[in-house]
């Protein structure tokens, strides 16, 4: 709801620019429209073009999409472990912490910084 209050207010502040710029003319409507009347056109802008993918998708994702996808894992165990008795909890928890550091651990030769 906000965006389309928002647009309205930009094309009506857009209107008001344009109807108030004496050397401004609509004649776009007559094909015989002079080369001079479309110098007040505004400019347009270019179309986006969309990025090509920069990453093999052959190859395994990055260290840092392969963590947040552990990480995520974990996240959702934890969510179960919650929903669990309490006498299951903490065993459950620590075996997501466990699953997740043992990941954690396989992952670290995809990491470009080895300090």
């Amino acid at each position: 709801m906000k965006k389309l209050i928002l647009m309205s207010a930009l094309l009506a502040l857009g209107a008001c620019a344009r109807s108030a710029d004496p050397d401004f003319s609509v004649s776009s409507a007559d094909p015989g429209a002079s080369s001079a009347d479309s110098k007040n056109l505004p400019a347009v802008a270019p179309a986006i073009v969309p990025p090509d993918e920069t990453a093999d998708p052959k190859e395994p994702p990055s260290y840092e999409v392969s963590i947040a996808s552990v990480a995520a894992q974990r996240n959702k165990a934890l969510e179960r472990c919650a929903t669990q008795p309490e006498a299951v909890r903490t065993q459950c928890e620590q075996e997501a912490n466990a699953a997740f550091a043992e990941s954690e651990s396989k992952l670290q030769d995809l990491r470009g910084n080895k300090e």
